[in-house]
Parts: structure tokens; C-alpha cells; sequence
């Protein structure tokens, strides 16, 4: 199974395509599972559910030939005003953006946040292990035990990826926690898609044996 999890629309600030546009390109690359996630702050609470429609719609249009998700990307730096935790039930998944960086919000009371949302939850653009080690944690046990996922981001902007696919420990230490992972490409413009890398990254978490981010 090829997931790509981490996409962007007209919806977000930076996004070129359309849903549609996206989705058809994921079918044109053999990809079974695809994911909107548009910039929560590019949404706002006010069109909200106009996103939420949209992916609805896109869901019953492609039934058959893709699996379309409707998630959400969330900023962190800094915390934002509003999580829109009382919309999180009409999306499959939500994914919390770069919570290593030093303007982020405190990883605890991101876990408070965390415990309010029914959807699965993840941490996209992240370090893990250089956040576990700011912290004093073994993050791969923390987020098991907070039920978070973990995407492998393969844009290419992102060194703790390439550090993941050649650190075998690493891998070792999510896959011992039974830590959910999944795979995005974290696409803004469907003509700079990375598909190579989306299917190595994709390749990696079935080698190794990783769990599944969620029940896909």
C-alpha cells in the first residue's frame, strides 16, 4: 500500500490545486491512500465547513479508485488561538506541525491539546528524538502511549527523514513502541511532486515492519 498523507490545496495560502486536481494526480501515480491536509490557519473557523464539504464530495467521486482522507494541518509556532476541537469529528486525522521548533508550544500542554481530539493525531515536520531529548523522554514511548502517530515528511526539507532511513536504531526504538507512522509528501503544486521518494518512504515502513498510522 502507497499512503501519501501530507497534501495541500486552494485552500491553503501556498496550495495551486484544486482537491481534485491533487487527488487525480495521486490516482495517475498508483497511490491508495490520499490525504487533504490544508493549513488549519489558511481555513479559519469560517470556512471550515466549506473544506469539510469539499473532501466529503471528493470522497463519494473517487470511491473505487482512491482512498480519500479529510484531514487537517495545524500550526504550532506559536500556539494557536483556536484548535477547532469541536469540528475534529468530521475529519480522519489531524496532523500538528513542527513541535521541535524553539517557537513552538510546550510539548505538555500540546499533549492536553492532544487528549481532546477523537480523531487520530500526528506530528508532522518533526524530531522526535531531538524533541524526546529536550524534554528528558522517550518520545517513541510517549507518543504510544498518547496514541500520535509520526509522519516521515519526504519533501526534502527535512533532515531528521534521511536521518530515519539510515538509523537503524531509530527505526528499532518506533518499531518496538509500536509508534503508528505514516508517509507524506507534503505536495503544495502537483508538478513538483516527489513520487520517488513517497514510494522509498513507503517501502521503508513495510521492510521495517511499522505499524500503520491509523486504521486506514
Amino acid at each position: 500500500m502507497i499512503m501519501d498523507l501530507h497534501n495541500h490545496t486552494v485552500f491553503s495560502y501556498d496550495g495551486v490545486n484544486s482537491a481534485e486536481q491533487v487527488i487525480e494526480n495521486a490516482i495517475y501515480h498508483g497511490v491508495d491512500v490520499v490525504g487533504i491536509t490544508d493549513h488549519q490557519f489558511s481555513i479559519g473557523s469560517g470556512n471550515m465547513g466549506e473544506y469539510i464539504e469539499k473532501l466529503t464530495e471528493c470522497k463519494r467521486k473517487y470511491f473505487g479508485y482512491i482512498k480519500v482522507l479529510a484531514g487537517l494541518e495545524i500550526g504550532t509556532r506559536p500556539r494557536p488561538d483556536d484548535l477547532l476541537t469541536y469540528d475534529i469529528e468530521k475529519l480522519d486525522y489531524v496532523l500538528f506541525e513542527s513541535l521541535d521548533d524553539f517557537r513552538a508550544m510546550d510539548f505538555f500542554e500540546f499533549v492536553s491539546w492532544r487528549r481532546r481530539y477523537s480523531c487520530p493525531v500526528g506530528l508532522a515536520h518533526c524530531d522526535i528524538f531531538a524533541l524526546g531529548e529536550r524534554y528528558g523522554l522517550d518520545m517513541p514511548e510517549v507518543l504510544r502511549s498518547e496514541r500520535i502517530f509520526w509522519e516521515l515528511n519526504t519533501s526534502g526539507n527535512y533532515n531528521c527523514y534521511y536521518d530515519f532511513l539510515t538509523n537503524a536504531a531509530k527505526r528499532g526504538a518506533i518499531k518496538r513502541a509500536g509508534v503508528g507512522v505514516s508517509v507524506g509528501s507534503d505536495t503544495h503544486d502537483i508538478t513538483e511532486y516527489r513520487f520517488k521518494q513517497l514510494k522509498r518512504a513507503n517501502e521503508l515502513v513495510e521492510r521495517a515492519g511499522l505499524a500503520k498510522p491509523f486504521e486506514i
